[in-house]
């Protein structure tokens, strides 16, 4: 993963836990290596948050399609792994705390459309819309989720600064002296397209 600089990737297992990343996955979702395991699980994560105002699971465009694809993918998942306890509790603890993601268990639905493209809301450097490619590793029951970006487009120049930024935070005051984070992303965006 790391010989894709210029793509956002990931590995998730079947329940969708984050298990590998790139620096770029990080810096366009979140530092996964700051969290716990346990918060690593997107579907835990789309179904329970934390969410930022208007912001279900990164701010992606089709945060709720994931959440119907995940739910369908997790009961599959279940029934390829009935006794496995990890599995177990995260479906009850999903039953117990989402009342979407009961309706979606119920409904037993199998039909899922993938996504080929979505837009990331990004809080330091606006819309970022990439191609989503997902290669299956059946052997290890996983999936790589490779993101890649239009060339020439303002998503490529967006993802260039964030292979820059990586996961700082830019929750800077302005001072008298010191530029504001929005001037400090509009001078790197400014270095970056000119490259």
């Amino acid at each position: 993963m790391h010989r894709l600089p210029q793509a956002a990737a990931f590995v998730v297992s079947a329940t969708y836990e984050v298990i590998a990343w790139n620096d770029l996955a990080a810096a366009l979702m979140e530092d996964f290596s700051a969290l716990p395991r346990r918060d690593r699980n997107l579907v835990r994560r789309v179904f329970l948050g934390p969410h930022r105002p208007g912001r279900r699971l990164y701010g992606v465009s089709d945060a709720d399609e994931f959440a119907r694809r995940a739910a369908q993918d997790l009961r599959a998942t279940a029934a390829r792994y009935p006794d496995d306890p990890e599995l177990t509790e995260l479906v009850a603890e999903l039953l117990a705390g989402s009342e979407e993601f009961t309706a979606l268990w119920n409904s037993h639905d199998v039909a899922a459309t993938p996504t080929f493209r979505k837009t990331f809301q990004h809080p330091m450097v606006g819309p970022v819309t990439v191609n989503c490619d997902v290669l299956d590793i059946a052997d290890r029951d996983q999936r790589v989720v490779i993101y890649t970006t239009v060339p020439g487009s303002p998503s490529e120049s967006a993802l260039r600064l964030l292979s820059v930024i990586g996961t700082q935070s830019m929750d800077i005051t302005p001072d008298a002296g010191r530029p504001s984070a929005r001037a400090t992303r509009s001078s790197a965006m400014s270095v970056i397209m000119s490259s």
